[in-house]
């Protein structure tokens, strides 16, 4: 959850004065202002959204969802921004959101209509991480806020091309269409990883070491119609809204154990609306002892678990020869059956404690 809040607030913490300006028709020149030098963003409503849509798989069918947004306004440069985020997941006819709000001193989360304080020790580990992630962009590189995460969008456009002038969040904008050099992406997300992990970021500890090299090279490999849409600010060359789409094979094992699905289609997006427009963030005014809310997590998890558990074993069984065993495998049903029942017990020893519970995600890759 830290990481998620950290890459928000740092999409909305650079503010400075906007470059370029109105008048361009050279796609690689928007994209070159668009992604370079400080732009104005003081304030305004950011919207994160990931989406997968499998195919071929019987047991996966729409698509999965993940959103993170809402609106936001800095208080200054290296504080945490005040903010009222949402996080939402959608798969499998289960819908689920959090609320995390920050007065920038003080946070709150929010789930099933009822709200509790964060612990101070966890606000203030929030506040230094993004503190030190927000002073870590590369003076000579620009301080745009994609470079403050470490990624550099101008190195791994090609072909960029017009589209042509939408509206994108009540402002004119610029549509710009282009290709993706996938190894230079990587290495951005790398980069990321890498930075987050250093700041002992929650959920990102264990990729302090970030993907291999040659795990980036078979990722490039199998990644298919790889593309980038920008849509920047016909008056600032602000960014307005961002979208990577891209697909993904899956095959072998992994086929098997999704139920024969073949491939997914992924599609993630960055936008802004109300861009430097004044948000008002408040409090909730009743708020709950904070080991209710751990509890509630726990529970709540724990019939998420339940509900995997029973698509995994679905998956299995309508994959596996006769005997119970996976052709070609020679991993068994039961095999999987042990490994949820493990994440399970992970999970209840937990108590809620959110690290902890990232960890037990391992057991289910586990086979025994």
């Amino acid at each position: 959850m830290l990481l998620m809040v950290l890459v928000a607030a740092v999409a909305v913490a650079a503010c400075g004065s906007s470059s370029g300006g109105a008048g361009s028709s050279n796609p690689n020149t928007l994209l070159s202002e668009t992604f370079s030098g400080e732009h104005k963003v003081t304030s305004g409503n950011i919207d994160l959204s990931l989406t997968i849509d499998p195919a071929g798989s019987s047991t996966l069918s729409g698509p999965i969802t993940l959103s993170f947004g809402g609106p936001f306004q800095t208080r200054g440069k290296g504080k945490l921004p005040e903010s009222n985020f949402t996080v939402s997941a959608s798969a499998l006819a289960h819908n689920v959101s959090l609320g995390i709000v920050s007065t920038g001193t003080t946070g709150y989360v929010t789930l099933q209509g009822a709200s509790y304080q964060m612990p101070q020790a966890t606000f203030q580990k929030l506040e230094s991480s993004f503190g030190q992630l927000a002073s870590s962009g590369s003076s000579t590189s620009g301080s745009g806020t994609l470079s403050k995460l470490g990624i550099q969008p101008l190195h791994w456009l090609t072909d960029p091309t017009i589209v042509g002038t939408e509206t994108v969040g009540g402002t004119q904008t610029t549509h710009i269409h282009a290709g993706v050099n996938v190894p230079a992406l990587l290495s951005d997300l790398n980069t990321v990883l890498q930075r987050a992990s250093s700041l002992g970021v929650s959920g990102a500890t264990a990729l302090k070491s970030g993907l291999p090299a040659a795990t980036r090279q078979k990722i490039a490999g199998e990644i298919k119609n790889p593309s980038v849409d920008v849509w920047t600010g016909n008056s600032d060359h602000t960014i307005r809204r961002l979208t990577i789409t891209l697909t993904l094979p899956v095959t072998g094992k992994a086929s098997s154990e999704l139920g024969g699905m073949t491939s997914a289609d992924l599609n993630l997006t960055m936008q802004y609306a109300d861009l430097n427009q004044p948000q008002t963030i408040k409090a909730p005014t009743k708020v709950l002892p904070f080991s209710q809310f751990q509890s509630k997590v726990s529970a709540f998890v724990q019939e998420l678990q339940s509900a995997a558990g029973g698509l995994v074993s679905g998956a299995s069984s309508g994959s596996s020869a006769t005997g119970g065993t996976t052709s070609g495998t020679g991993t068994s049903t039961s095999g999987s059956s042990t490994s949820v029942t493990k994440y399970s017990q992970c999970i209840q020893q937990a108590a809620g404690d959110v690290s902890k519970m990232q960890k037990c995600a391992s057991l289910l890759n586990s086979g025994s």
